[in-house]
């Protein structure tokens, strides 16, 4: 569930809303000439560092130096080192080394490639001291002059054909007595579209809760041709540049009342796949960054000593070529011994965090993300200190809680809620935390109450939720710490109800502190009935939010869930794998793959070993060098693993389907007993619901919520399935689970 303002909660459920508003963003980037652009050597300042400038953009620091309006003392800049030959400068981009004032400066770009390309725009990020006045010149002999810049980060769409180098000559700058800087390059430009322009669109996402699997996100936006920009035909039209794998984000606005203001938030970050047009509309498909994961990863290989599952994602993410990723840390502290079989890298993945029990997904920004889909074991619950009837272990549970009257401010209720205590003491009401600390006039405490939470492994969160008693506080900060270091100081801003949810990104952490600064009523101590990590929805889809009466599907009911665990035994007999004829020359190398894992590899080629080499190896394949020519016999040997199964079973009724489900990686059966425990709690429930509604794009594919029902009071659903479709205003469509029995 993003995070919403309260304004923005209210006007969403009111019968009629405000306007809804999107905006598209993409950039047509030509990704050949973007990856193997290199600056030429130049007349470049000793700090400068041209690496970087064509990389995914980040923040650059910037040196302070005697240029006109330049320097700052502001903390924003940094004082330069001397210059010697065993400093080492921040990477600040490109600095020119004489002032453009004081001649044309001249810099040239290589891209690098076989054969010259057409390309269309480009963008330059110059800071703050940008140039003013300067000529783009292609190694085709194509001349474009651009006078009275005025951006920092200057675009154009101009479109260079048949090119292989581009040379930018510089004549004045904004500040005159000036170098120039240059902290970024990108071939092409970006397009931003808003409501006039998008005439529909529709984001599906889908996350399957165990695992099941892989995730899934489609989006298609059909935009208006103005002045046959698209067309395929039209030499300048920006879909001619377009390219598969381009990003595209999408984020989606709502009009708040009387301020009228905008409110925002992101829908995601995706690929675009396919696009069309005609004279008159633009249609342009999106995906998932799983949908390109499609290359198989074979190189599994059984470990005896086991393998963290952290470190396997990590090899099969590396192995994929990609770097954007989040794996929760409790991935370190669990280990498979098994081989990863010959799947797909998305598949991998996937059967990587079905036996983690996590869900695999991809973040609203593009990341990777495999997290717990539970909440891990709590350590311990401590308090700084309580009152005789409170019961501080309770608040882990959701079930309703008893509250003691007392002589607190604004704080005993006579209508039947509150009761007595008893003079004796000791034979309390299930209560939850009620500190000991009382607040003074102000509402503040001599020693503030602090609730610590420890965790038996890090992980990470998007918030929390709080319910409190009668009296609620007005101060709270919240601290997380990993392996006792500080992770975040968090003081809360937000407005602090009964039902509190505070939706914020805690990074991995295994120790939480909440620590209470004031009460909003004097004399009144901290009550905590319920508290929980992850599980903090407050969002309620009632039949006003959807548009169709709900669907309810119950599935096939399920009697037992069966979870394998694999065991690998040496085999005792060496068998022939591979026996060809090849024809190869000397230092010639290939792969070769076998079906079912096996170790203990050798090779002959013409009848000999020393004719063949081999580089490396896993139990689903051999790389082999050859070292002499010809055409001959190969064989590899080698010795297949026996596999042996034991069951981890869960029974849930007495009649009913039953489900095997077979995860390779599962080695041990403490993991498999874990796996079969939480599959079985998702087979428990068996009811789905289907319908459609007014749209909410703060909800995301697995996000737990409550949804109305006339039988079942506050029942939670899990949204595994939800589209927002955009025509001018919201509507969706929601598949989801019931949680629970």
């Amino acid at each position: 569930m993003q995070k919403v303002s309260q304004a923005y909660k209210n006007s969403m459920k009111n019968p009629l809303r405000e306007r809804a508003h999107i905006r598209i963003v993409f950039g047509v980037v030509n990704q050949e000439a973007q990856a193997k652009a290199k600056i030429d050597s130049g007349d470049f300042a000793y700090y400068s560092n041209v690496q970087n400038i064509f990389s995914p953009e980040t923040e650059k620091p910037v040196y302070a130096t005697l240029e006109e309006n330049f320097t700052k003392v502001d903390g924003s800049m940094f004082f330069l080192p001397r210059q010697s030959a065993g400093n080492s400068y921040y990477d600040t981009g490109l600095v020119g080394r004489g002032l453009v004032s004081d001649a044309d400066y001249e810099l040239k770009i290589n891209l690098h490639i076989l054969t010259a390309i057409d390309f269309k725009g480009i963008t330059i990020n110059f800071g703050e001291n940008y140039p003013v006045d300067f000529d783009m010149v292609s190694d085709s002999g194509q001349i474009i002059e651009f006078r009275g810049n005025t951006d920092a980060v200057f675009s154009t769409q101009e479109v260079l054909t048949n090119t292989s180098s581009v040379k930018f000559i510089f004549y004045t700058t904004k500040n005159p007595q000036s170098r120039l800087r240059v902290y970024s390059i990108r071939f092409g430009f970006g397009l931003v579209y808003y409501n006039d322009s998008v005439m529909s669109s529709t984001l599906k996402s889908y996350i399957s809760p165990i695992g099941a699997d892989v995730p899934q996100i489609d989006f298609t936006v059909q935009l208006k041709n103005y002045d046959k920009y698209f067309n395929v035909d039209n030499p300048k039209s920006a879909i001619n540049f377009l390219e598969t794998g381009q990003e595209m984000e999408i984020w989606y606005g709502y009009e708040l009342p009387e301020t009228g203001d905008i409110e925002w938030l992101r829908g995601n970050s995706l690929l675009c796949s396919e696009w069309e047009s005609d004279d008159f509309t633009a249609t342009i498909r999106c995906q998932d960054i799983y949908r390109n994961m499609d290359l198989e990863f074979y190189k599994g290989r059984y470990v005896s000593v086991g393998i963290s599952y952290y470190d396997l994602a990590v090899t099969i993410l590396e192995d994929a070529g990609l770097t954007d990723y989040y794996i929760d840390p409790r991935l370190k502290k669990i280990y498979t011994k098994n081989p990863m079989p010959r799947v797909q890298h998305k598949q991998a993945l996937q059967i990587i965090a079905n036996a983690c029990r996590c869900t695999l997904s991809q973040t609203r920004f593009g990341t990777i993300e495999i997290k717990s889909n539970f909440i891990p074991e709590l350590i311990s619950l401590t308090s700084t200190g309580e009152e005789p009837y409170s019961k501080l272990q309770n608040i882990r549970n959701t079930d309703p809680k008893a509250e003691y009257g007392t002589f607190a401010t604004n704080y005993a209720v006579a209508n039947g809620s509150m009761s007595f205590l008893p003079e004796s003491g000791g034979n309390y009401l299930h209560t939850g935390y009620v500190s000991s600390a009382q607040s003074d006039e102000n509402g503040l405490f001599t020693a503030n109450p602090i609730l610590t939470f420890v965790q038996e492994s890090a992980c990470m969160y998007h918030g929390i939720k709080i319910i409190f008693g009668h009296a609620l506080p007005a101060g709270i900060t919240i601290r997380t710490y990993n392996d006792g270091s500080l992770v975040e100081e968090y003081v809360v801003t937000e407005e602090i109800v009964k039902n509190f949810v505070l939706l914020h990104d805690f990074d991995d952490f295994d120790t939480m502190e909440l620590e209470f600064t004031k009460t909003a009523e004097p004399y009144n101590r901290i009550v905590v009935n319920q508290f929980a990590f992850g599980d903090i929805t407050t969002f309620t889809m009632t039949r006003v939010d959807m548009t169709s009466s709900p669907k309810a599907i119950k599935q096939e009911l399920i009697k037992e869930v069966i979870v394998p665990c694999y065991s690998y035994q040496n085999g005792t007999v060496e068998d022939n794998l591979i026996n060809e004829e090849i024809t190869v020359a000397v230092n010639d190398t290939y792969t070769f793959y076998v079906g079912e894992p096996a170790y203990n590899f050798r090779v002959e080629f013409n009848d000999s070993a020393a004719n063949a080499t081999i580089l490396s190896w896993g139990n689903y394949y051999v790389t082999v060098r050859f070292n002499i020519a010809g055409t001959y016999f190969f064989e590899l040997f080698g010795y297949r693993y026996k596999i042996t199964e034991r069951y981890s079973v869960v029974s849930l009724h007495s009649r009913g389907k039953t489900i095997k489900w077979a995860n390779p990686l599962i080695s041990d059966m403490d993991t498999a007993n874990d796996l079969a425990a939480w599959l079985g709690d998702y087979y428990n429930s068996g009811i789905e619901y289907e319908y459609t509604t007014r749209g909410n794009p703060e909800i995301d594919a697995n996000d737990i919520i409550y949804q109305e029902n006339e039988f079942h009071k506050d029942m939670k659903v899990n949204v595994y399935r939800s589209t927002t479709i955009f025509n001018q205003s919201f509507s969706g469509e929601v598949t989801a689970r019931r949680v629970g029995g």
